[in-house]
């Protein structure tokens, strides 16, 4: 390892290990944080989740290590990793796209130990989620892809006719040099992640509409079941994925309309499901509740919500239940 190489950082960000095609851009990420700590002493977080901030701000990025001068300071209360407003458990994110949305993985069941990922949007306004792309290389193929449907609308800058060139360089040569790194990046990744990204790459699941992306509506999402699972669609846009003996296969599972007064049937279908070995039918239905409820009753909701998914050995997303709590009470 020569002095301008970084040592290897930790591998803590998500309660999996992190998917080789996200793993390649942190190290690039990774690479420029440490030449400004070469260069200054000191280590700075901030550019390695901004490094990116084309595409999105990274949501989780690696601890300074042992010994470095870190400023501003790492708090490990900062490093949990959020669910976003709207978004359920199994939405795990990685990228924050800074108007309230964020792009991350679907990981539904934990236990099966998969090392890579569904990768979806959350919008962080309305509840559902929009595949794009069946892993993490595909789906960094289409946020590629989505910075130059963006840039295509939104041109490098070049100096107006009427305004004097040297004045109008001066003011935003910044910009084209910002610019030019950006699209230097672009190319940078894609190169190493042996993609091809393109303006107009669409995904089964999205739509372009200028350069937002939209939901599909006439598309379910696509999980990978295995033998002797199910997967059940949901309100959330998730569903549930499990052992097919883990449903009791009655319809309605937890019945809830937007209009009844009380939350006390639901809870009282979801706690008899639990304690007759349907925690999947249950989970299914207090989602679909949580979805369609005109009001929060996301505390009521809890604490057999955080059962369900203890029942069904996923102990992290319960915890994940807890981030949720400041949002909803």
């Amino acid at each position: 390892m020569t002095e301008s190489t970084p040592p290897p950082w930790v591998d803590d960000l998500f309660p999996f290990p992190t998917p080789p095609a996200l793993r390649t851009l942190i190290d690039v990420a990774w690479q420029a944080a440490y030449d400004f700590y070469r260069e200054n002493e000191s280590f700075d977080h901030t550019l390695l989740e901004s490094h990116y901030d084309f595409m999105f701000d990274l949501e989780a990025t690696p601890r300074p290590l042992a010994g470095w001068d870190a400023y501003p300071e790492v708090d490990d209360q900062d490093r949990r990793l959020r669910v976003p407003h709207f978004a359920t458990p199994e939405f795990v994110p990685f990228g924050s796209l800074g108007d309230g949305g964020s792009v991350g993985w679907l990981v539904p069941a934990p236990e099966l130990g998969r090392l890579d990922h569904p990768v979806v949007l959350a919008s962080g306004h309305d509840h559902g989620v929009t595949q794009i792309g069946p892993d993490t290389r595909a789906g960094l193929e289409f946020m590629l892809s989505r910075a130059l449907r963006r840039w295509r609308e939104d041109p490098d800058p070049e100096p107006p006719a009427w305004r004097d060139r040297d004045v109008w360089l001066a003011q935003n040569q910044w910009r084209i040099d910002s610019r030019a790194k950006d699209r230097g990046l672009v190319d940078r990744l894609a190169a190493e992640l042996g993609v091809h990204p393109d303006p107009e790459l669409t995904s089964p699941g999205s739509r372009w509409s200028g350069t937002a992306v939209q939901q599909d509506s006439e598309f379910d999402i696509v999980l990978d079941v295995p033998e002797g699972w199910r997967h059940e669609p949901g309100a959330d846009g998730v569903g549930v994925l499990a052992p097919a003996d883990a449903y009791n296969d009655r319809e309605p599972v937890v019945y809830f309309s937007s209009w009844e007064s009380s939350l006390e049937p639901a809870l009282a279908t979801a706690e008899h499901l639990l304690d007759t070995g349907y925690p999947a039918s249950a989970l299914l239905g207090l989602k679909d509740v949580f979805v369609n409820a005109e009001t929060s009753c996301f505390a009521d909701l809890k604490p057999l919500w955080a059962r369900a998914y203890r029942d069904l050995g996923r102990p992290g997303h319960a915890e994940r239940l807890d981030l949720m709590t400041p949002m909803y009470g």
